[in-house]
């Protein structure tokens, strides 16, 4: 039996012992960096703002869908009645000889081939001819108002299919968001104006510290940033949209954060994905994201440098 050239074992042998140095000396496998909650709750933030732009224009479009189908009722009425009319007239003319064809003319299914027809204008008066031409814009109008509302019904269909996939993608982020410990009650040192309507809505924002963070929320036990500020302004009657960039285009605008006054709303990002009340000396109110109650924060520490205008309600 030959043996491996004494070279040889020896490269082997010094193969080995680096392979098994690297055995004995490595370390754990590196862990998966820790998600980032800030960066996980603006993407979710992002998300929750169109999903609540999404539910507002779902509201509109049931809205417009329930006028759409009130004018396709109203039109198939009209169209029913001055068909009614014509038939009238012509189960009258039938009985004139020769009028066999003009009945024809009223009672088809398409009225506009009628008044195309030489002999509705040879063989009918001017005042049958006008109810000819009424009964074929009557069912023009109830064919116009039946499609806007299937229009409209496929616009629902398409809103909630959407709807549907950001709620998914929503869940599925905040699953990932570790919650923290937030304020417990509002700071001492936050003084509301002493009366009228901004402070009932100031000191409606405050009473809300500690509650936590829900998207798509409105109060009274959590709420998302444009939430909370629906819920505060409806305790002096007004009515404000779900949704950041609608509660945007109201009010007057206010574009230097140092021209606000407490009441305001605040917005922030480009895409106008978060929102706040302002409160005087530099600080807010706020509900942060996910994770997080709602809190007061000092505008300088961040929010200063992601400000991109306010609106002023009262």
């Amino acid at each position: 039996m030959r043996h491996p050239p004494r070279r040889t074992r020896a490269r082997a042998a010094v193969t080995a012992a680096v392979a098994l140095s690297g055995l004995l000396t490595a370390g754990p496998a590196q862990a998966a960096p820790a998600p980032d909650p800030e960066k996980l709750g603006r993407q979710a933030e992002i998300l929750t703002e169109q999903y609540n732009g999404k539910r507002l224009a779902l509201k509109r479009a049931l809205l417009a869908q329930r006028a759409a189908e009130r004018q396709a009722r109203q039109a198939r009425a009209e169209y029913e009645r001055v068909r009614g009319q014509a038939s009238a007239l012509a189960a009258a003319r039938y009985m004139t000889p020769g009028a066999e064809s003009e009945v024809s003319l009223f009672i088809g299914d398409d009225p506009q081939i009628a008044l195309d027809q030489s002999a509705a204008s040879r063989y009918l008066a001017a005042q049958q001819v006008q109810q000819l031409r009424g009964l074929a814009l009557s069912r023009m109008r109830y064919e116009r108002s039946a499609g806007a509302a299937r229009e409209r019904t496929a616009e629902i269909r398409r809103i909630a299919k959407d709807l549907a996939a950001k709620k998914a993608r929503i869940e599925k982020l905040i699953s990932r968001i570790p919650a923290s410990r937030g304020a417990g009650g509002a700071p001492s040192n936050v003084a509301a104006p002493a009366s009228g309507k901004v402070s009932v809505v100031v000191n409606a924002a405050l009473s809300r510290v500690g509650t936590p963070y829900s998207w798509g929320a409105a109060g009274p036990n959590s709420f998302d940033c444009s939430g909370l500020m629906l819920w505060s302004y409806a305790k002096v009657g007004m009515n404000l949209p779900h949704y950041t960039g609608a509660q945007y285009n109201m009010g007057t605008r206010v574009s230097s954060l140092s021209q606000a006054k407490p009441g305001d709303i605040l917005f922030f990002y480009p895409d106008l994905g978060h929102n706040g009340m302002y409160l005087g000396n530099g600080k807010m109110v706020h509900a942060p994201r996910s994770g997080k109650n709602v809190e007061v924060v000092d505008l300088a520490q961040y929010w200063a440098g992601q400000f991109v205008g306010a609106g002023r309600l009262l």
